[in-house]
Parts: structure tokens; C-alpha cells; sequence
């Protein structure tokens, strides 16, 4: 191999350099590099060896703009701190992995001030698709996502976005089956606590649980909200605001796991025996749910399996072609656990 003498300047290694080191043209190291496997384990591990050895990181932006294909899945959630965030984020990227698609993240934190800048930055980087999950997306952020023409995937969102793909969780369902399931067992007086209120999604929760209260016949006003992160601090706070206000309180309904463990660990150290004296039950389960004494009655989404099937739909649309939208509607789970 022809050894190159090192460099004075902190100039980029470029393409031309590996083709020199490795002794082959430019259009070899680019195939290898592009698709190593239309190229022969002899030659791939000699250009390999040559770009380890000089540091080359090729430019994919350049090669985003020559072939059209930036092999990059662009990615808007709304927290990087939320377990639905996480879980499916995770398995995602598994398969986007093994499809050789990288990932490119984008957190708004729930604000959809920032929400539009981020998208901005996310599809300049040519992103072979975009998926948006848990987002209720801005008027301007959603036209954005629209002019730019490119694949998108709407994961337990909004429904407002033109879509390759949209798969939703029906939640106000979620709520008023769990609500529903509450009041045959004889509660009344249920409350409902939640975190991010401006977000369409949760008053997606708080529409179910509204509505199966009032269809019950029973008072729907017993709310404590906020439009921060969700906590088990804010739990703890709920609960005592919802029993100045109603000392009658028989079950509350979270929005969020670690505010059903706050208002739980709460009534710990009130010794407020649950489900004895109070029922507590939560809409955003994990098998967290399951370590609890009682164990926590809840609604679980398989977010896991979220991620994977959204990765297999995107990677067969990307290599297949987009074809007709498609609109799928994700299951979730109720477990009644033995706090209520």
C-alpha cells in the first residue's frame, strides 16, 4: 500500500486519500463504502484497513446529494426523560440498525416553540424519512413537515398530519374503559391527575375519563393538572389538593405511572390504605406497575413493539416503494392490577 506522508494542515481526509492508500480508484472505495456487499471480503477489508488507518469519515451529506439516499431516519419526540419516549426510541433503532439506517433525534420537550426549529434542522440534514411520535404538531410545523415531500411517519400522534404512515393509540378509549372499569366497581368520587395539559394527546386521557364520569352520572370537575413533567413529587402534591377539595375521594386516575407511585407512596406515609380507602390507578403502565404493593391498576401500551413494527414498515416502504398511506390503530392493554 502507498503509505501517505502526514499532513501539515488539519485538512479533511477525503475519498481520494483512501483510494490512494488502498491502491484502487475512487469509484471502488465509494462502492465499498456505500454498499460493501457488491464488493469482494479481499478488497473490503483493504479499504477498511485504509480508512480506519487514515480516520476517514465520508461525507454523507455529499453523498445524500448525489444519490438522492442519505441512508438517515430523522426522528421528533417529545422527551428524551419519558419511558414511552425511551422504549420506543430503543427498539427503533435496533432495526433501523440492522437495515443500515442511522438514526437522527430531535427532542422538543413538549413546547412547540422549539418544536419547528428542530424539525428545520432535522430535514436539512435530507433525511430519507421522518417520524414524529407522541407530537401534536404546530399549524406551521405540520405545513413544514407537508412542503418538504418527504416520508413520514406519524407514531402515536396527532391526527392532522398527511402521512406515509400513521399508527395511533386510541387514548380517550384507554381512559374511559379504566374509568369505566372503576365506577363498576363501585367508586364515585374518582379524581384525575396529569402532567403536560397543553398537549392534545393527554386532554386525548382527559376527554375519555370526562366522559365516561358524566356518563356515570358522577362529578367530572375533580382535576388536577399541570402543563410541566410529569413527577412523583406532582403526585404527591395532587393528592392533597384533591382531598381539600373532595375529603370524600375514593380513586384517582393518573395520567402518568410515576404520578400514580407518588400519590401511591403517598397514602404510605398518610396511611391511607389502598385500595382500602382509596383506588389508584394509572394510564401510562410499564411492568414498573407490577413491583408495587398493591400492584398498580393500569393501561399499558407495548411501546417496545411500537418501535419495531414502525421500523419494519418504514425499512419495507423505504426498499419497496411508499405505495396508498396506511393507517393502523395500535392496541393497548388493561391490567386491573389490585390497587382499586
Amino acid at each position: 500500500m502507498e503509505k501517505l506522508r502526514k499532513r501539515r494542515t488539519t485538512g479533511r481526509i477525503t475519498l481520494q486519500d483512501v483510494a490512494n492508500y488502498a491502491g484502487v480508484g475512487m469509484m471502488t472505495v465509494s462502492r465499498a463504502l456505500r454498499t460493501p456487499e457488491q464488493v469482494s471480503d479481499k478488497l473490503r477489508e483493504k479499504i477498511d484497513q485504509a480508512v480506519e488507518f487514515l480516520g476517514y469519515i465520508p461525507n454523507r451529506a455529499a453523498g445524500a446529494l448525489a444519490s438522492g439516499y442519505s441512508n438517515t431516519v430523522a426522528v421528533l419526540i417529545p422527551s428524551l426523560a419519558d419511558q414511552a419516549s425511551s422504549k420506543f426510541m430503543q427498539s427503533l433503532q435496533e432495526v433501523l440498525n440492522r437495515n443500515n439506517y442511522q438514526l437522527l433525534l430531535g427532542c422538543h420537550d413538549y413546547s412547540q416553540q422549539l418544536e419547528a426549529g428542530i424539525l428545520v434542522t432535522l430535514l436539512q440534514n435530507n433525511p430519507d424519512a421522518l417520524v414524529v411520535f407522541g407530537s401534536q404538531l404546530a399549524d406551521n410545523t405540520r405545513q413544514s413537515i407537508e412542503r418538504a415531500s418527504v416520508p413520514t411517519f406519524n407514531i402515536a400522534g396527532s391526527g392532522n398530519l398527511n402521512a406515509s404512515l400513521t399508527l395511533n393509540v386510541d387514548f380517550a378509549a384507554a381512559a374511559g374503559e379504566l374509568t369505566r372499569y372503576l365506577l363498576a366497581q363501585g367508586y364515585k368520587n374518582i379524581g384525575y391527575v396529569c402532567a403536560h395539559m397543553d398537549n392534545r394527546l393527554q386532554r386525548q386521557h382527559l376527554n375519555g375519563w370526562h366522559k365516561a364520569m358524566l356518563q356515570g352520572y358522577q362529578n367530572a370537575d375533580l382535576v388536577v393538572a399541570t402543563p410541566g413533567a410529569s413527577s412523583m413529587q406532582f403526585g404527591r402534591y395532587a393528592l392533597t389538593e384533591l382531598l381539600l377539595r373532595q375529603p370524600e375521594l375514593d380513586a384517582v386516575v393518573c395520567s402518568h405511572e410515576d404520578i400514580a407511585l407518588g400519590l401511591l407512596f403517598e397514602c404510605q406515609r398518610r396511611l391511607i390504605k389502598v385500595p382500602g380507602n382509596l383506588a389508584i390507578a394509572c394510564l401510562d403502565g410499564s411492568e414498573n406497575c407490577d413491583q408495587t404493593y398493591p400492584v398498580l391498576t393500569s393501561v399499558r401500551v407495548d411501546y417496545e413493539k411500537m418501535g419495531r413494527e414502525t421500523g419494519k414498515l418504514l425499512t419495507s416502504m423505504l426498499n419497496d416503494g411508499m405505495g396508498e398511506p396506511v393507517s393502523r390503530l395500535f392496541s393497548y392493554r388493561f391490567d386491573p392490577g389490585s390497587s382499586s
